[in-house]
This record gives C-alpha cells, sequence and structure tokens, in this order.
C-alpha cells in the first residue's frame, strides 16, 4: 500500500512537472511569435511598390544573356556622328552594345537636328534588335568642356557664370541648357564640376570650377536643378579632387590635412542628393597623418574607402557612380590596363565604368570570368546592374508596365526631334546673357 502511494505521489509531482514545462515552452513560443510579428510589420503601399519595382528589375536583369548584362556597366565611346552602328559582337553573333554611349566632339553633327537623328540612331538600333538601349551622355559643362558648341545656346564655363550672373539667373541659363540637351535626346549630363578651387588644383581645373564652397554649393546646386527638373541627368564630378596633374596623362596624389578634409567632400555630400550621380577622380589621396595608410594608397576610383565607405554609405548615396575614363594615362601608365582597371573599380563599388575606347568586349570577358569565379564579385557586378536598368527607367529610356499581378519593363519608343521647341528653348538661353541679372 505504502508503495502505491509513493508511486501516485511521484507519478503527480513528474505530470505536473510536464504540464509545467509544456506551458512555459508554449509561452516562450507565443512570445516569439508576437517578437516574430512586431519585427515584421506590414509594408505600405509605397513600400509595397518599391519591392514590387525592385524585383521587376532583378527579373529583367537576370533575363537577359550574360554578356547584355555586364555589359550595361559600360560607358563608352561611339562610331560616327550621322548613323549608329555597333563595332562589336556578342558570342551569339548579336551586337555588343553598351550601358551608355559617350559622345566626344566628333560625334557632333553640324545642326541641331542631325545631333538629334545620330542619338535617336543609337537607340532604334537596339530597339530593332530587341536590345537595351543606352543611355546618351556628354560632357556639357561649358567654357572649354562644351561638346555642343554651336549646336545649343552660348554656355560660358563655371567659373564666368560665378561671376557674371545671379544664382537665380544661373539656373535659368541652366535651364534652358537642360531642355536643349532633353530634346537632342540627351540623358545623362556629365556635369557640373563641384570641387572647390584651391592652390593644388586651379593649374589643371582652371575655369572649371565655380570657386569657392559658397559658390560650388549654390551655383553647383542650382544647375543640378535645373538639369534635373527638366529631364536631364546630372552627374558631379570629380569625386573627392583633382590635383595640378593632369589625369590624362599623369597619376594626380593630393596630399591633405585630415582638417581641411572637409572642403573636399562638403560640397558633395550636400549636393549628392540632388543628382544622379556622381564621378570617381584617379587622384590618390593621402593624408599628412592618417594611421590607416591603406585607405589611401589607391586612386579614388579603386578605393573601397572613398567609393563605398564615404560616397556611398557615409553621404547616403543611391544613384550611378562612375568611374573616370579608365583608359587614361593615370591608371594605364601605372599598372592599370583596363581589364585590371574595370574589376578593381567593381569590387570597390563603382557601378559603370567609363572607357574612351569604342571596344570593350574584351573587358566585358574579364569581368564574366571574375564572375563565373567569384560568387560575391558576381553579386556585386549585379546590385550595379539593377541600379543602371533603374537609371534607365528614371530618365524613361525603359518603362515599367502594370499587369494584374507583376511588372514587366520594356523599352520606350524613341520620339521624334521637335525643332520649334528646340529653337525656342534655344532663343531663350541666348536671351539670358544680359548681365543685369547679377
Amino acid at each position: 500500500m505504502f508503495k502505491f502511494v509513493y508511486f501516485l505521489f511521484f507519478t503527480s509531482i513528474f505530470v505536473l512537472f510536464s504540464c509545467n514545462k509544456q506551458n512555459e515552452l508554449a509561452s516562450e513560443k507565443s512570445s516569439e511569435s508576437e517578437i516574430s510579428v512586431q519585427k515584421e510589420p506590414e509594408l505600405s503601399e509605397d513600400e509595397k511598390a518599391v519591392l514590387r519595382k525592385k524585383t521587376a528589375i532583378k527579373t529583367f536583369v537576370e533575363s537577359l544573356g550574360e554578356e547584355e548584362r555586364v555589359a550595361q556597366l559600360f560607358l563608352v565611346n561611339v562610331e560616327g556622328s550621322d548613323s549608329y552602328y555597333a563595332v562589336e559582337t556578342r558570342s551569339d553573333g548579336k551586337p555588343l552594345l553598351p550601358g551608355g554611349a559617350l559622345l566626344f566632339s566628333f560625334n557632333i553633327a553640324d545642326t541641331a537636328s542631325g545631333v538629334a537623328n545620330y542619338i535617336g540612331s543609337i537607340k532604334n538600333y537596339a530597339l530593332q534588335r530587341q536590345l537595351v538601349p543606352p543611355f546618351v551622355a556628354v560632357d556639357q559643362e561649358g567654357g572649354d568642356v562644351n561638346r555642343l558648341r554651336g549646336i545649343t545656346s552660348v554656355l560660358w564655363s563655371e567659373q564666368k557664370v560665378s561671376e557674371r550672373f545671379s544664382v537665380d539667373r544661373a539656373r535659368e541659363l541652366y535651364a534652358a541648357q537642360a531642355q536643349q540637351l532633353k530634346l537632342l535626346g540627351v540623358d545623362l549630363n556629365l556635369a557640373p564640376v563641384v570641387e572647390v578651387a584651391n592652390s593644388s588644383n586651379t593649374e589643371f581645373l582652371g575655369t572649371r570650377t565655380f570657386g569657392t564652397l559658397e559658390n560650388v554649393i549654390a551655383y553647383a546646386g542650382a544647375e543640378i536643378s535645373a538639369l534635373e527638373e527638366n529631364g536631364v541627368a546630372s552627374c558631379l564630378k570629380h569625386f573627392p579632387g583633382n590635383s595640378a596633374t593632369d589625369p590624362h596623362t599623369g597619376l594626380p596624389h593630393i596630399v591633405f590635412n585630415p582638417s581641411d578634409l572637409n572642403l573636399y567632400i562638403s560640397p558633395f555630400e550636400k549636393l549628392l542628393p540632388k543628382s544622379s550621380a556622381v564621378l570617381m577622380s584617379h587622384a590618390i589621396m593621402k593624408p599628412t597623418e592618417d594611421e590607416r595608410i591603406e585607405d589611401f594608397s589607391m586612386p579614388a576610383c579603386f578605393s573601397y574607402h572613398w567609393v563605398t565607405e564615404v560616397v556611398r554609405n557615409e553621404c547616403k548615396f543611391d544613384g550611378l557612380i562612375v568611374s573616370d575614363d579608365i583608359f587614361m594615362g593615370a591608371l594605364a601608365n601605372n599598372g592599370f590596363p583596363p581589364e585590371v582597371a574595370a574589376v578593381t573599380a567593381i569590387r570597390a563599388g563603382v557601378d559603370v565604368i567609363m572607357l574612351s575606347e569604342k571596344k570593350f568586349g574584351t573587358v566585358v570577358k574579364q569581368i564574366l570570368a571574375e564572375c563565373h569565379s567569384d560568387k560575391d564579385f558576381e553579386k556585386r557586378v549585379l546590385e550595379s546592374v539593377c541600379r543602371v536598368i533603374d537609371f534607365k527607367i528614371k530618365t524613361g529610356i525603359l518603362t515599367v508596365e502594370e499587369h494584374d499581378d507583376s511588372l514587366s519593363i520594356v523599352s520606350a519608343p524613341v520620339k521624334a526631334f521637335d525643332s520649334e521647341a528646340f529653337s525656342s528653348a534655344r532663343s531663350t538661353g541666348i536671351g539670358i546673357y544680359d548681365w543685369s541679372g547679377k
């Protein structure tokens, strides 16, 4: 009898303990579920729209052949000034088109209609072959760097604009210029220069700067707004700066006191939120005193510190990060041929590789080889290609079509040149040259 009671007692204790334990586990699971719900709040309609668009872009990018996908990372010079044709082919026999077409002076026809028709031929060439159309970029700073001289209304240098125009008048000037660029079919203007003039860079920049930090922020801000509001993307340059050495022929070095670094970074930091793109310089920035010397031993376009840590993370910039021309002597003559330069820049976080050469197929193959051997690098490439496609949507080269349960991305038709609208915008630009506005 005693043994039976003893057995019942301990059995009861065991059952009671088991029930309590189960209740505790159920309570913990319930708490975890509540925490899980709290960590994943319901998305707003805007957030859902952004997510849907990102998903559509990723799906579109993954649908491209690998050569066409990697080619989106390139901004290269193109052939001719009358009718565009590709100079390279892919392994499948189709033309190899770059993500962007960079126009130099020899690509500019004698008339506005000629320029517009040539730009239209670039995009139509892609459309007729069911390829992703390139965006079209030009250096239209004004003054000495003025690819459309004689086509658009007169555009003076940044220095002269800051000396002779009020900020409001400058905004009108740049707005008229932007309207002309848009009508010609230009998508990206590689301007303005937002470097502050100092004793070490004036020999190279000359009149290509608005001058003081105050002037740079005010006048460059006006130009950026004028471009972006009129449908032309702006590209700030050259981050983080330049020295007296011309990067076309030599490798610039900038020795700076850490306490003065703000003079280099500040204009970009303040203006990047307004802009679509930023161009990295080839300059090596060397502090007079710093323990992390490895961060400052590479050209800026190859530096993870400058590209990703500063521009992308600290400045919170989500637009295109573009390299300066990797064919320049600054790189090519210092151990960085284009194949090496492109891979190194992409690893640092650059999205678009500028190359003044017309042929870039060997560089595409090198990037593909890196993708095949390094999954992290492949992921880095995919991230930049998605950003390029997003840029093409923003500039109207591609459009997003709404379906019942999904989105798709298609190429937009090329608009015919409107000569009357161009003449009107050009006349407006010419009329702004009245110094009473200062």
